[in-house]
């Protein structure tokens, strides 16, 4: 059955102005996301004005962790080395900085911080635009329930972020690995009656699920194709581990391209997919919320 509010695919398809308005929404939290590391960086350029030579920037403690930025070490990369190794690694580059750069090695060294630090910062806001359907999904139903008087319980990780939100016989969980599938799934709602019941288990009977869904909340055009096929991978894992008994499966999306809205719209027409939503329009979302907890 086809959503109410979708009457073509034209209807998923994401329009020109969401996309302006979401591109401009990730400008203004990188903005704000990069002051941080703005001032960082300014601390960073004084300490080195004052440094007369390489040598005396690799026998301080106190720039190491710069200097390892500089040298192109991530904190993913440093976690991985030792710190004799990591100093023995900071050293050779720093020596090769100095020999193209010469009396310039100060700023050659900024430079470079400023790239690792800015791959920190993009992959800093790769993730937060992953997780913006998630969050933008979450609030829509704490909201609804909220508004229904309904007593919910809503569990985060120590970052903050929602993980379960739990109401009257149902858990909703998010970004979890059943062993039915082998895969992370975006979202599982469950039928949890019997409170006493421990999750694992519940995760381990497929007659628990009522609805699976997938979350993409990149705005850009260009990466739309390839977020959809990663999803309806998914889906489709979930169709192939359940059978015939599989349970309602959903999508939901800011950057929907029109060949996209059309698979989606013949999934739904064909009953492969139960709901999707465009994630920019708000009564599409609200509706597939509505859906969620009439389950």
């Amino acid at each position: 059955m086809i959503p109410k509010l979708i009457k073509t695919a034209g209807d998923l398809q994401t329009k020109h102005r969401a996309i302006c308005d979401g591109f401009l929404a990730q400008a203004l939290q990188k903005t704000k996301k990069a002051e941080p590391f703005v001032e960082e960086a300014i601390v960073f350029y004084k300490a080195l004005k004052k440094v007369k030579s390489i040598e005396e920037l690799l026998s301080s403690p106190k720039y190491r962790d710069d200097l390892a930025s500089a040298c192109g070490f991530s904190d993913k990369a440093q976690s991985q080395l030792t710190e004799a190794e990591l100093n023995v690694a900071i050293k050779k580059v720093l020596t090769r900085i100095h020999k193209e750069s010469g009396l310039e090695f100060r700023e050659n060294i900024l430079y470079r911080y400023l790239l690792t630090k800015g791959d920190t910062l993009g992959g800093s806001m790769r993730n937060l635009t992953g997780a913006s359907a998630g969050i933008k999904l979450t609030e829509k139903i704490i909201e609804r329930l909220s508004g229904n008087e309904k007593k919910i319980e809503v569990l985060k990780s120590k970052t903050g972020k929602v993980q379960r939100v739990i109401w009257n016989g149902r858990t909703l969980l998010f970004d979890v690995k059943p062993r039915l599938v082998g895969k992370n799934i975006d979202v599982i709602l469950i039928n949890r009656r019997d409170a006493s019941t421990p999750e694992g288990e519940l995760l381990a009977d497929k007659s628990k699920y009522l609805a699976c869904g997938e979350l993409k909340g990149g705005i850009d055009p260009a990466g739309a194709d390839e977020h959809w096929k990663t999803a309806n991978s998914a889906l489709s894992r979930i169709r192939s581990a359940f059978g015939r008994n599989a349970p309602s499966l959903f999508f939901v999306g800011a950057a929907i391209e029109a060949s996209m809205a059309k698979e989606i719209f013949r999934q739904l027409k064909s009953g492969k997919l139960s709901h999707a939503a465009n994630l920019n329009e708000e009564e599409q979302v609200n509706d597939l919320v509505d859906w969620l907890l009439s389950l």
